[in-house]
């Protein structure tokens, strides 16, 4: 699972998209922000000289949203939860209250594959440390007992933990709900054509002048863009890659999609990737495929005909959804298999 320190996976994918949008003719306005341990940037058509202001409304809706959601945030929602749940229940917002009820049930309609809970094993991977050592298998295993979506009660607004020494970490959604809740913003200010994108994870509305955004999504080995998915009006896009946070100790590569089911880092994909119409769901989903593996992938996308994904195996084979296939654009000479 994921967390919000850092940027998730496609940071290329909406900074390549909206930097294409530079060198068009017209009133495209681009404002980035640091917010959310990441890169907040907001692309919309409108008026230059309320540009500040309408990107200034969306930056405050997202600093309030990292303010109840950000395990870091001294105050928040989620760090007073990882700090008393153990021990009372811990009342907390409408909003985190939806959140963490719609994490839950993307926990349970992929078995356990998304679980929030995964944060109780997070100081085990500092992959920031300069020394960084992978955990013995006794340390992985002695905290992995504390790691179960099942144990996290929400009644109303209240949220308990069943097991001392829980902790929960909305990062693999709260991206994807800032770009939700940035999108809002943009709607009531009477913006119909823009892009919201935070380290990755981005939703679009409109268009360009007449013609579809763009998004890039980037090569999990190399610094190139391996191909662009044009967007719909309302697509979400978000990936999981092995890529942003890692390390590599000879041929082992460990990076921060822990698998919340062994507590190590996954070995499935480098890349997967999901277009839905939610921000959230697209968040969540690419980080649950991601520790799936192929087959329960396939299982699942059978049962989820509405999301189109693009998923780069270990051996940088491609797997892309057909319904993607006439706005997908291939950059790089790579073996592609149309799902």
């Amino acid at each position: 699972m994921e967390d919000m320190k850092g940027s998730r996976s496609i940071t290329a994918c909406a900074a390549f998209a909206v930097s294409l949008l530079i060198a068009c003719q017209g009133s495209v306005n681009r404002v980035s922000r640091p917010q959310m341990g990441t890169i907040v940037t907001v692309t919309f058509i409108g008026d230059p000289a309320t540009a500040g202001e309408v990107s200034a409304a969306v930056f405050r809706e997202i600093d309030r949203i990292e303010g109840l959601m950000s395990a870091q945030r001294a105050g928040s929602d989620i760090a007073r939860v990882n700090s008393r749940a153990s021990l009372e229940a811990v009342k907390v917002s409408d909003e985190t209250a939806a959140i963490l009820l719609r994490s839950k049930h993307i926990s349970e309609e992929t078995d356990g594959a998304f679980d929030v809970s995964f944060a109780a094993l997070e100081p085990l991977w500092d992959f920031r440390a300069p020394s960084f050592t992978p955990p013995s298998p006794s340390r992985v295993k002695a905290l992995l007992p504390l790691v179960n979506y099942r144990n996290m009660r929400i009644e109303k607004n209240s949220v308990s933990f069943a097991r001392p020494g829980m902790r929960i970490g909305l990062g693999a959604v709260a991206k994807g709900y800032a770009v939700e809740r940035g999108i809002a913003v943009l709607k009531r200010c009477g913006v119909r054509d823009a892009i919201v994108e935070a380290g990755g994870d981005l939703q679009a509305i409109g268009d360009r002048h007449g013609r579809r955004w763009i998004a890039g999504l980037r090569h999990p080995r190399k610094q190139s863009i391996l191909l662009t998915i044009e967007l719909e009006p309302g697509d979400a896009v978000a990936t999981s890659g092995d890529y942003e946070r890692c390390v590599v100790r000879g041929n082992a590569r460990y990076h921060h999609i822990i698998d919340p089911r062994t507590g190590l880092p996954t070995q499935t994909f480098s890349s997967v990737t999901v277009v839905s119409k939610n921000p959230v769901l697209s968040d969540g989903y690419a980080t649950a495929i991601f520790v799936m593996g192929m087959e329960k992938a396939r299982q699942f996308l059978d049962r989820h005909a509405e999301i189109g994904v693009v998923l780069v195996d270990l051996k940088m084979n491609l797997f892309i959804s057909k319904r993607l296939k006439e706005r997908v654009v291939l950059l790089e000479d790579m073996p592609v298999h149309w799902w």
